[in-house]
């Protein structure tokens, strides 16, 4: 028996097939990004290789290892730049960093091999400023080793890290203040000041034996109404990695909103578009704090004395003099 294809079977056909070519010739950056829950964005490709001829050839190298995951990352790439300025070398960063996929870097890409027998320094401890950043040499091409864990490197440029190197890419920018702006529409808190908090928990609890510490009930509500006095209009939204606890432990009312965003990228562009920001404990709680215009209260009982990484931090490096402790 043949079956009789009618003018419906042609236009589903052609969909069909408009859809393939569609899939065939365009960035599947949007496609992936759909199924993973994420803000769809185009990672800056700039290639050592195309770019070289806007450099000095004589000019040093500068590259760093980048350890860990994306705060940790974010460390280490603003530790590069900062050095760069200062001693007029050139940085370059490997191709595959995932800082790329949230942030529109201006830093040519390549790797170690394009250093040029290179001198290595290493710093002391994790989160303590490291002088040997006072000795390296300005004419020879260098390799930084560590994670570089203070704001003491790259304060001096500051401001080009909030204007020039740390700038989210336009749709998860775009994003974060319609997300913003959507919230204080629906809770009717139009021109209300926005202070974002982040909840870390996840492998902070699960790891306390090396120093990692998560902030107790009543810092929240104390950071809270530290903000609460200073405001009368005010609109709350919490980020978390661990909404069962936040929702059932802290605070709800018409002036909190709980983030069930699942897009790491987009949660830490909605924390820095916001005017003030509570942090709690981390490398990424540290950098949504110093990539905030506004005032920052952190968990002053981050990381616990007298454990590996308590042993590895000088508060005095890791936390800005210009943030406000809170236990």
């Amino acid at each position: 028996m043949r079956m009789r294809r009618g003018p419906r079977c042609y236009v589903v056909g052609g969909v069909v097939a408009l859809v393939l070519l569609f899939l065939y010739v365009s960035d599947l950056t949007y496609i992936s990004a759909f199924l993973n829950q994420k803000v769809p964005i185009h990672r800056p490709v700039i290639p050592w290789e195309d770019v070289k001829r806007k450099y000095n050839p004589s000019q040093p190298r500068l590259m760093i290892s980048f350890k860990g995951r994306l705060g940790n990352h974010m460390f280490e790439y603003a530790t590069l730049v900062g050095m760069a300025e200062k001693y007029n070398m050139t940085p370059i960063i490997p191709g595959s960093l995932d800082v790329l996929d949230v942030f529109n870097l201006p830093t040519p890409q390549g790797d170690s091999n394009l250093l040029r027998s290179p001198l290595e320094y290493n710093e002391e401890m994790t989160a303590k400023y490291s002088k040997v950043v006072e000795t390296l040499n300005p004419k020879r091409d260098t390799y930084l080793v560590g994670y570089f864990q203070s704001w003491k490197y790259y304060n001096h440029i500051r401001q080009k890290l909030l204007d020039k190197y740390f700038v989210f890419h336009e749709n998860i920018q775009k994003a974060a203040e319609r997300y913003i702006a959507n919230v204080l529409e629906e809770r009717n808190k139009k021109g209300a000041v926005v202070v974002a908090i982040h909840v870390r928990r996840g492998d902070f609890v699960r790891q306390r034996v090396k120093g990692f510490t998560v902030a107790p009930i009543p810092y929240y509500y104390r950071a809270m109404a530290y903000f609460r006095k200073k405001f009368d209009n005010i609109m709350f939204i919490i980020c978390t990695n661990d909404f069962v606890w936040a929702e059932t432990y802290l605070d709800s009312g018409p002036d909190i909103h709980y983030s069930h965003e699942t897009d790491g990228a987009l949660d830490l562009a909605i924390m820095v578009n916001s005017n003030h920001i509570i942090i709690t404990s981390g490398s990424y709680s540290w950098w949504a704090g110093y990539l905030v215009r506004g005032e920052v209260v952190y968990y002053a009982g981050y990381p616990k004395p007298n454990t590996i990484i308590g042993n590895q931090t000088v508060k005095a490096d890791y936390y800005p003099p210009w943030w406000k402790p809170l236990l």
